[in-house]
């Protein structure tokens, strides 16, 4: 999948672009305070990032940037939203650094396959795509939960944490299984 540089920057990956002009804006609600700006945006950064897969999908309109820009995008978007909301004292620094530490270890893993693997690619699993979608669901149960512009928030439910907690460690032991695996075939 070799991109040509007139197709590179198609609508997926403008949408995928435009994602992290959004991280901007929702960090910067999140500082402020402005939990129900901070809901909405992640709301459209999730529906962005459904739609640039689909229409990829749909049209055929994969590219090579985009299977990079793509998951970059989701996981500023998320990476952003954890940071910020364990900043402001809504998500614990526990629950924040298993979902980093989880995607340092993978990005670190796919950095050292690719020294060995030239043409190796970002492939997400159904354990790392069901993990995602619990961490995009806990982001914004607690912004809705927070989302009361200056009242009390509203009661929630540590169930999302565990929920999460449980997804993160079972996807990360799955892709460094499956990356100890890729090693050792390259290395027979």
């Amino acid at each position: 999948m070799r991109d040509n540089p007139a197709q590179a920057i198609n609508l997926p990956n403008t949408i995928s672009i435009l994602r992290f002009f959004i991280t901007f804006y929702f960090v910067y609600a999140v500082y402020q305070g402005r939990m129900r700006l901070a809901l909405y945006l992640f709301i459209i950064q999730g529906i962005s990032d459904l739609l640039d897969g689909f229409i990829a999908r749909v049209m055929d309109w994969k590219t090579e940037l985009g299977a990079y820009l793509d998951p970059i995008a989701d996981k500023t978007m998320l990476v952003a939203a954890f940071v910020m909301l364990y900043i402001v004292d809504v998500i614990p620094l526990w629950l924040t650094a298993l979902v980093l530490g989880r995607d340092i270890v993978i990005a670190g893993g796919f950095l050292v396959l690719r020294r060995y693997v030239s043409n190796v690619r970002p492939r997400p699993t159904i354990f790392g795509k069901i993990t995602t979608a619990l961490q995009i669901v806990t982001i914004v149960y607690v912004l809705w939960a927070w989302s009361t512009d200056g009242a009390a928030p509203r009661q929630y439910a540590a169930v999302f944490f565990i929920a999460t907690t449980l997804a993160t460690i079972i996807s990360g032991t799955h892709y460094v299984i499956g990356g100890i695996k890729t090693l050792k075939k390259i290395r027979q």
